[in-house]
């Protein structure tokens, strides 16, 4: 028999306006009057119904900027007949239920579906790190309770206890996942709050400050430092054999049909999922952490970056003339720049000439637009001949004079055809163009692919490197009518 899927299962719970009051533009009021009623109500469930009235009222008064609409009394003046028009559509989601026990008893009651909705608003809202420190202490006690001698034995244990401890360590685990995965949300908000830094000082205050003694660093320390991974890939290894063992499915299907009176061939597969998923979660420890490094390292290199952008590409100059230009519009607001023309200046710049853009020079210049393209029939083929010729001349004479390391790789070889030797500019003379060209050409490369396939390797040194402030002293050598500083040629 094939599970349900779970929208199958979710609107068989719950109604189909169950979510609506999340879409809504007001939003914030009905989630704000579900959690107070909740909490007024307390574990009984049911608040009288003025008492609801009035705390609706209430919250309406703390959102005055929140536009109703019409099914939510916006057309109404008073504000007892608005909340009343929240209470009902509050009962229209099944959030609430009204009870009428007689004519002058009626009462308000949480609907059984809200308490798992707030409990999972809360914890997607959860910013208190502290609430997310127990989950270590959650790992522990569940390695501990897996480590005991024989606590999955089949034979030592009845199908009802090993029943309960797959349940329970399952649900511990799932737990203690929701709650690892809250650091590495709570690692998010870090980068989102770096992104939005406005000063190199801001950055460094949430990179070191906020974020490295942040209560997520304890939680992931308790994780790592207390050995807890090593204990539960052991325990990871275990749950496997056990997941193998027929005996120990049968003991568990067993404790399962018993307690939820299912089919023998329904309690057999959920006992093997069961099993495999306590395999799983046990391994999912290890990936989360994994994530969490992830998003540490990035944010580590997001804060770097950050820092740099501040300090080296932007920098301060930018940020002192904003300032500076809001502290003059701020005091001279409402006056007229005619008006300022005998102003004393607020300093003397220290430059000889000083010229200020203003007026229609201080605006963008406007980009020039491209010429019309000329669709004319172009010059005779006799012409276009010419043209391609003379084109491709002038390409020939470019590759000609390029600096190319093939062209370097040629000369070395010939000066010098084995490793090792040396030869300087002074030693041979460039006869033509062709070969100073060369010669620049090893000053320009240090290797080269010859034509045969090998791989040329050299290197210069002279005393330009040294002297390269004070070209005076530099020797030259004569070379094709030019003068070369003077430099050593090694081959490698």
């Amino acid at each position: 028999m094939t599970p349900p899927i779970l929208s199958e299962k979710l609107l068989a719970s719950v109604s189909r306006d169950f979510f609506r009051p999340l879409t809504r533009p007001s939003a914030a009021i009905y989630v704000d009057c579900a959690e107070r009623l909740a909490e007024v109500a307390g574990e009984a469930g049911r608040i009288p119904h003025a008492e609801a009235i009035a705390l609706i009222r209430e919250i309406l008064a703390a959102h005055p900027e929140i536009v109703l609409e019409d099914d939510e009394g916006a057309a109404l003046r008073d504000a007892r007949q608005r909340a009343g028009q929240i209470f009902n559509r509050l009962c229209d989601a099944r959030w609430l239920e009204d009870q009428q026990l007689g004519l002058h008893e009626r009462w308000a009651l949480v609907s059984p579906g809200l308490r798992p909705l707030l409990r999972f608003l809360r914890e997607l809202a959860e910013d208190e790190i502290a609430e997310l420190k127990t989950f270590a202490d959650t790992v522990r006690g569940v390695c501990e309770t897996l480590e005991r001698p024989g606590i999955l034995d089949p034979r030592l244990h009845e199908p009802d206890a090993i029943r309960a401890t797959v349940t329970d360590v399952n649900a511990r685990l799932e737990s203690a996942i929701i709650q690892l995965h809250g650091v590495e949300k709570l690692i998010s908000l870090f980068d989102r709050r770096q992104r939005l830094s406005d000063t190199p000082a801001e950055t460094l205050r949430l990179l070191y400050a906020e974020f490295g003694a942040g209560q997520h660093m304890v939680c992931y320390d308790a994780l790592r430092r207390n050995g807890l991974l090593p204990r539960l890939q052991a325990l990871r290894s275990q749950v496997a054999d056990c997941r193998d063992d027929p005996l120990v499915k049968e003991r568990l299907a067993a404790g399962l049909a018993a307690h939820y009176q299912l089919d023998p061939s329904d309690a057999y597969h959920r006992a093997e999922m069961a099993l495999r998923q306590l395999e799983h979660r046990l391994a999912a420890i290890r990936l989360v952490a994994d994530a969490i490094d992830a998003r540490m390292a990035s944010f580590n290199q997001l804060s770097q970056q950050r820092y740099r952008y501040q300090t080296e590409l932007r920098g301060r100059k930018p940020e002192i003339v904003k300032s500076y230009c809001d502290a003059i519009n701020a005091a001279h607001d409402g006056s007229r720049l005619s008006a300022l023309r005998d102003t004393a200046p607020d300093f003397s710049p220290l430059i000889p000439e000083v010229k200020w853009f203003f007026g229609i020079e201080s605006l963008a210049r406007t980009r020039r637009g491209k010429s019309p393209a000329d669709l004319s029939f172009g010059p005779s083929t006799r012409a276009a001949e010419e043209s391609a010729e003379e084109s491709l001349a002038a390409l020939r004479e470019r590759q000609r004079l390029a600096l190319t390391p093939q062209r370097a790789a040629r000369l070395v070889a010939r000066l010098l055809p084995k490793k090792s030797l040396s030869i300087t500019t002074a030693d041979f003379t460039a006869a033509d163009l062709d070969e100073m060209l060369d010669l620049l050409a090893i000053a320009a490369y240090d290797q080269a692919v010859t034509a045969d396939g090998n791989r040329l390797r050299w290197s210069i040194d002279g005393p330009g490197k040294a002297a390269g402030l004070t070209p005076t002293i530099i020797p030259n050598d004569p070379h094709a009518g030019w003068n070369l500083e003077h430099f050593q040629i090694q081959r490698l």
